[in-house]
């Protein structure tokens, strides 16, 4: 018996095969259906889906016969991954000088005929074969051939399909990995920001308090000017954080009473809702399956928008309503405050973007953490809005 040749690239081949995993998950279920399909095509009792490691011939895919895997020695598929673009068909084993005294010729299975089709990669690497085998000497057809060659094909395409899963979870754990360095950097550097914002904060209060009989007005005027700052970039910072936590890892979903969401943010806002003759209407409202954390937060967002932004000539009205959309709920928040320029109705979710610049309160994160919320929940957000009149902010969530 003559050993199989190692081909010229093995290195690179082994190398190739091992980082595909394809000899992991043995066997594959979408793999038997093409080999019991090889087998009715070409009329053989065995076929198999085979990978060549450095000393084994491992079968990925088998029909008619129960062994795992052979030597590397005495495998047939071994001397067809020499030749990667052109299948080895041996007609008659018996008198084949190459084979004849192969073990698994003289012996069970007993191999008299075979037809092995190379797997190869895009790069030419030869990584197994797509074969058929009979106890009996046969001759395939040229049909047979072509089919043969055709099924070798869409093995090809499934180890390719699999080579792309395996790249897109290497994206994903990288993207997980700089996520959760980007949120330890952001924590990091918000401590590090907020303490000495503090200390300048309750020195600017003791100063202002001890001090305040000795200073003019104008000193008194910049002292009040830079603890306005130092508010403002506080509260800068611990916008930046929420929106840095909203990852596409949602909370656990559960049984939301809408309702109960609402009354909620209105006792949050009672005193300025009062003072104001503010109206927040709601008829009976759906239980939804949602994370309860993250849609309240896009609730809150949004209804504190409509009260920050409400027109000095009328009492607000906001009005929420939902509709059923068979796979998925539609959420309309729609108020008649000052409204929305058309030119800023794309603007208004990117981060620190204001509507109105003279406005100190906020720092402009809302919308762009509503959408960033929406659209890890699985749905979409958008505006409509008439300057002067009123905004309509709807958005969707998969049931």
């Amino acid at each position: 018996m003559k050993n199989p040749p190692i081909p010229s690239n093995e290195a690179e081949r082994l190398k190739e095969l091992h980082s595909l995993k394809l000899l992991d998950n043995l066997p594959d279920e979408d793999l038997d259906l093409i080999t019991k399909l090889a087998t009715d095509i070409c009329g053989t009792e065995i076929s198999l889906v085979t990978l060549i490691d450095s000393d084994t011939q491992v079968f990925k895919s088998k029909f008619g016969i129960k062994v795992e895997q052979t030597s590397r020695d005495v495998a047939f598929c071994a001397h067809a991954i020499n030749t990667p673009d052109k299948m080895l068909i041996v007609n008659d084993a018996t008198q084949d000088e190459r084979f004849k005294n192969n073990p698994l010729v003289r012996e069970d299975p007993n191999i008299a005929f075979y037809a092995g089709m190379p797997l190869s990669t895009k790069e030419g690497l030869a990584l197994g074969t797509l074969c058929v085998l009979d106890s009996k000497p046969k001759v395939l057809s040229a049909s047979q051939i072509e089919s043969l060659k055709s099924l070798a094909k869409l093995v090809e395409r499934l180890f390719e399909s699999h080579r792309k899963s395996l790249d897109l979870e290497k994206i994903h754990e990288q993207l997980k990995l700089h996520k959760d360095q980007t949120e330890e950097v952001a924590y990091t550097i918000a401590h590090d920001l907020k303490n000495p914002l503090d200390s300048i904060q309750g020195f600017l209060e003791l100063l202002q308090y001890e001090s305040h009989a000795s200073l003019g007005e104008e000193a008194r005027e910049y002292i009040e000017y830079a603890k306005q700052s130092t508010q403002k970039m506080t509260s800068l910072i611990y916008e930046i954080l929420a929106f840095a936590k909203v990852t596409s890892q949602c909370d656990k979903k559960e049984k939301v009473d809408v309702e109960v969401v609402i009354q909620n943010i209105i006792d949050l806002n009672l005193p300025i809702i009062r003072s104001e003759n503010i109206e927040i209407e709601f008829g009976k409202l759906p239980i939804i399956n949602t994370s309860k954390i993250s849609f309240s937060s896009v609730l809150r967002n949004l209804i504190g928008n409509a009260i920050k932004y409400r027109s000095k000539e009328r009492p607000l009205k906001v009005k929420i309503s939902i509709k059923d959309k068979l796979d998925e709920w539609l959420i309309e928040v729609s108020d008649n405050g000052k409204g929305v320029e058309e030119r800023n109705l794309e603007k208004i979710f990117k981060p620190f973007y204001k509507e109105n610049k003279i406005n100190t309160d906020g720092v402009g994160m809302g919308l762009a953490t509503c959408k960033k919320i929406i659209l890890n929940l699985g749905g979409k957000i958008w505006v409509d809005s008439e300057f002067g009149q009123g905004s309509k902010f709807s958005f969707t969530m998969p049931k």
